[in-house]
């Protein structure tokens, strides 16, 4: 039997050793398998296993599996289970695509920069006050990197783009560094260019051609001048 006991007060044990979880116990619902822990057998059949966190519980093989190991491997400890958490959260809030996100202090939700954007046209319609100040503040700074970058759609990134180029959505110049909305533009621009869409520069000189255009064009249902007098021209 192992010299070192971390079982204090249990002196009747037949074999002491350490294993690797390979089935927790259903009654420990933050055991999680491949944890190293110390089990002894403190009676034929009946086991005593150290759960990190958990403290001692009595089991048997058909309660939890484990797999045998040295013993120079360590144990697992409170503070590894503890590291895991923290990173199983940090994953849990990860953007993933279709991922529902409300803007703090608001009720809008959105899952994608369509629904972004329309939520932003929506603050707009409400009445000027410190508050709508802050939930705009608070709906940029919400708005995922990736969101962007997934986007498929250029006529939704031009729509986004001419949202951060109108007035005072984005700080003055010089003052832009670090602020989420540059990582946003460069983001949309980026993603612009992956889809082979016209540059978002491009895109509002065509739509000033185009705006041209139609002042030049006459109003539908009626003819040019010069037609309208040639109907009535005639020989006889």
């Amino acid at each position: 039997m192992n010299d070192q006991n971390p079982f204090p007060g249990i002196t009747n044990i037949l074999q002491l050793f350490k294993a690797r979880i390979t089935k927790p116990p259903a009654t420990i619902p933050r055991a999680r398998a491949g944890w190293i822990v110390w089990v002894a057998e403190v009676y034929p059949g009946l086991y005593l296993a150290q759960i990190p966190g958990a403290g001692s519980h009595y089991t048997d093989h058909c309660c939890m599996a484990w797999e045998r190991v040295s013993d120079d491997i360590p144990t697992t400890t409170i503070e590894e289970i503890r590291a895991e958490d923290r990173r199983l959260a940090a994953a849990l809030d990860t953007w993933r695509p279709g991922q529902a996100i409300t803007t703090p202090g608001t009720r809008l939700s959105w899952c994608n920069l369509a629904e972004w954007n329309t939520a932003w046209r929506q603050l707009q319609r409400r009445r000027h006050s410190s508050r709508r100040y802050a939930q705009e503040s608070a709906h940029k700074f919400a708005l995922p990197a990736e969101t962007i970058s997934h986007e498929t759609e250029p006529a939704v990134l031009y729509a986004f783009l001419d949202i951060m180029h109108s007035s005072n959505v984005r700080p003055p110049k010089g003052m832009r560094q670090g602020h989420p909305t540059t990582e946003h533009v460069v983001a949309a621009n980026n993603r612009l260019s992956q889809l082979g869409a016209a540059s978002y520069r491009r895109h509002r000189q065509q739509a000033v051609l185009r705006r041209g255009l139609r002042q030049l064009e006459p109003p539908r249902g009626r003819q040019p001048p010069h037609e309208e007098a040639a109907g009535h021209l005639s020989l006889f």
